[in-house]
């Protein structure tokens, strides 16, 4: 009991300093943004946008190797068995090497063609978009350098360490942004170098700090034929699941381009950009989670395990919908205080794609509980293959007149899906029950989101819509929406624990 009550205390302070790094980066992340629009303008900033996605499908297997080295890591650190740790970085490393010149080839021969010959691209832009391209295939290379240390950080739990390295980014990224105001040339092809130069800076860094502080971060090529079976194969099968996501986020994305133009992927973009700011609340909290959920299974302990995905879960959901459900009824107001020129569809995508986290935002802890296992073929085989209809659908959405919108309603009700299908295959590999999780956690979720909504709307609707009225609206939705939380989603005990904690706080500080 005190080695749990010691783990829930270290996942408490590791969100923490994640938390102060969340709420820097998301204040700095959306100010660059604007900043960002302004520079290129509309289109250069859809251009970006949507040849930034094209080399982000080539690397949809970057997350995958991320997922694979922190469950290796992960589960060698709970085992004790630092050894095999020190193998299984350098197998890696190896691992990512030959990755690296497959996708190099595929980047250099098919995703040229592509984009070069299948883009909607102003003529007098292809100079600019193959500079932003080419960038962004050497930003690959900077992510595929730093994937197996940034998983060896999240390993160990420092993240202090995590927290300070993304600071340190997006501040670069807000200087970056602020120099094409100033810089009289080309702003795409400068901002495309720019972000080349910081990637490679922060790939540099994370080395460096790993270097110093793990024995088992030395580089150095390994190969054991047993070993790399079991990592290829279990990695291929998240491969699935993560190019899944991919095409769902890029792959409509460049639907949208193909049908329409960069001005409304632009407005996608500022929509994704809102979703990413506050869907890292409940990445943060997760990130932190993570490694005990693996540790947990290498010590056969599934009923703290099964414990902690539903907790996880629940604050997952509810660190989203406490920030979404007031932007969703505030949308408007929000962006135009944001940005000086809101693009088309950007209010409509974005309160689309935040009902849109919301269901989502139980994808994690579902997700990091079967890669525990390293049973995941058939998990990735049919959830993924759920996710991959969004690019079919969508098509035959847009093919036959359907507006952009309707492809995130798509993403909606196959998310949707996706979670009783989850559920499904949890039962099956962990033993998962299923009715605590989806009857008594997943579906109270959707009767918190619509009342929230409408008690929220109701709000809105009878107030004028300055900037004191939308904080003030903002906040109100948010109390009305932890309210409705703690009583639908928690049960008894986990109400209690609140209180307990409230109390405590309270007693301390009554006597200070």
């Amino acid at each position: 009991m005190n080695t749990i009550t010691q783990n829930n205390k270290r996942i408490a302070k590791n969100t923490l300093y994640l938390y102060i790094r969340m709420l820097l980066v998301m204040g700095v992340t959306l100010f660059t943004s604007r900043i960002v629009l302004k520079a290129l303008g509309e289109e250069d900033y859809g251009i970006y946008n949507v040849i930034g996605g094209v080399v982000t499908m080539l690397t949809f297997f970057n997350s995958t190797m991320t997922s694979t080295c922190q469950r290796y890591f992960s589960y060698h650190i709970g085992k004790n068995d630092l050894e095999e740790l020190d193998r299984m970085f350098k197998l890696n490393m190896s691992v990512f090497l030959l990755f690296g010149l497959v996708v190099f080839i595929l980047a250099e021969t098919i995703g040229l063609w592509f984009i070069n010959t299948q883009m909607t691209i102003p003529v007098e832009r292809m100079v600019a978009m193959n500079w932003v391209y080419q960038c962004s295939i050497l930003s690959f290379f900077c992510a595929i350098i730093q994937v197996p240390y940034n998983a060896l950080i999240i390993s160990h739990e420092r993240m202090s360490a995590f927290a300070y390295i993304s600071v340190v980014e997006v501040l670069l990224k807000l200087f970056m942004a602020i120099s094409l105001l100033h810089i009289d040339v080309d702003k795409l092809i400068l901002y495309a170098i720019l972000m080349l130069l910081c990637h490679a800076l922060i790939a540099m860094y994370y080395c460096y700090y790993c270097i110093r502080r793990f024995k088992e971060s030395k580089f150095g090529l390994y190969w054991n034929k047993k070993r790399f079976v079991d990592v290829f194969s279990y990695s291929s099968w998240h491969l699935l699941g993560a190019l899944s996501v991919t095409v769902r986020n890029q792959g409509v994305n460049i639907l949208l381009n193909i049908f329409f133009n960069p001005i409304v992927n632009a407005g996608r973009a500022i929509a994704y950009q809102v979703t990413y700011a506050i869907d890292s609340l409940a990445n943060n909290f997760f990130v932190a989670s993570k490694p005990q959920i693996y540790k947990y299974y290498a010590q056969g302990n599934l009923k703290e395990m099964h414990l902690l995905i539903i907790r996880s879960t629940k604050v997952c959901f509810y660190l989203i919908a406490v920030i979404a459900i007031p932007v969703i009824v505030n949308t408007r107001e929000i962006l135009g205080l944001w940005l000086e020129d809101v693009p088309t569809y950007a209010v409509l995508f974005t309160q689309l794609s935040l009902v849109n986290a919301m269901i989502d935002s139980t994808n994690g802890p579902a997700i990091a509980s079967a890669l525990a296992t390293a049973r995941i073929r058939n998990f990735e085989i049919i959830t993924g293959g759920l996710m991959i209809l969004n690019l079919p659908i969508s098509y035959l959405v847009l093919r036959f007149g359907g507006n952009p919108e309707l492809t995130i309603m798509v993403s909606i009700l196959i998310s949707l899906v996706t979670i009783v299908v989850r559920a499904v295959l949890l039962n099956h590999l962990i033993k998962l029950p299923m009715k605590r999780y989806l009857v008594n956690t997943c579906l109270p979720f959707i009767f918190v989101a619509l009342l929230s909504w409408i008690l929220s709307q109701i709000l809105v609707q009878s107030m004028e819509h300055t900037l004191p009225i939308v904080f003030i609206t903002s906040f109100v939705s948010a109390v009305i929406t932890s309210i409705l939380f703690c009583i639908l989603s928690l049960d008894r005990g986990e109400r209690q624990a609140i209180v307990h904690i409230i109390y405590n706080r309270f007693h301390i500080k009554k006597h200070e």
